[in-house]
């Protein structure tokens, strides 16, 4: 994971700071773990005056962190990882104020409509020219949503009623084991009890722990999940599940 310099020198030999006044940056991270695929960003961005990549990462935990330390207009989430739509739902619900792009070389139709529904502003493909996706990052951070070609009329008119539903319930996003973890936790059990209930090591459940903690964005005391389990009402469903 890397924050990036936020100086850069420009063509008279001066430094960018020196023209804040001048052009109004849109601050971009960077998530892909592809290092040819961010090479390639980073070289195609770096002539832009108007943006700036500040930070770097190699993963949607790490993008997540970063997002919440530097605030970025603009996330480019060019992972291949199975957790994609997991991430989305999460920067959407808990970072509204910075904009999701995914550039993929194709996926059919449905994933294009489950990462728009999740909250990604577009969903630009790889192949796409480079000033289209330059303009692209302009045009999603001037909130003009929208859906790189080539994508199905039928997919565009999918995509905007989709757009209108209700976000993502961050609590939902959790695996059922982590539901697990979580209602253990709240009812007062320690790590080792934890394990030996589910009979899973004491290193997974922290592992359990820690990804559910960093998803519903608590911190690790016992207080605050039962104040959230309260006023979510799940331990009153756990009880009458019993």
């Amino acid at each position: 994971m890397a924050i990036m310099n936020r100086q850069r020198k420009t063509n008279n030999g001066g430094t960018a700071a020196g023209r804040e006044m001048d052009v109004k940056r849109i601050k971009v991270v960077l998530a892909e773990d592809q290092q040819i695929n961010k090479d390639n960003l980073r070289l195609l961005l770096a002539s832009e005056p108007d943006i700036e990549i500040i930070g770097e990462v190699n993963n949607g935990f790490d993008a997540l962190d970063m997002i919440g330390n530097i605030h970025p207009d603009i996330l480019i989430l060019g992972l291949n990882a199975s957790n994609m739509l997991e991430i989305v739902q999460l920067v959407n619900h808990r970072f509204p104020n910075t904009a999701i792009i995914i550039p993929r070389r194709g996926d059919n139709e449905n994933r294009i409509l489950a990462m728009l529904r999740a909250g990604a502003k577009i969903y630009v493909l790889k192949t796409s020219a480079a000033v289209k996706f330059v303009n692209t990052i302009r045009e999603v951070n001037a909130s003009q949503t929208q859906l790189g070609a080539p994508v199905s009329e039928i997919t565009v008119n999918k995509s905007a009623r989709y757009l209108k539903k209700t976000t993502i319930d961050p609590y939902e996003v959790l695996t059922k084991r982590e539901h697990e973890v979580f209602s253990l936790v709240v009812s007062g059990l320690t790590n080792a009890m934890i394990a030996d209930r589910l009979s899973i090591s004491q290193r997974t459940v922290e592992i359990h722990r820690a990804n559910m903690l960093r998803k519903l964005g608590l911190r690790n005391q016992h207080e605050q999940l039962v104040k959230y389990a309260i006023e979510r009402k799940i331990l009153l469903d756990a009880d009458q599940g019993k």
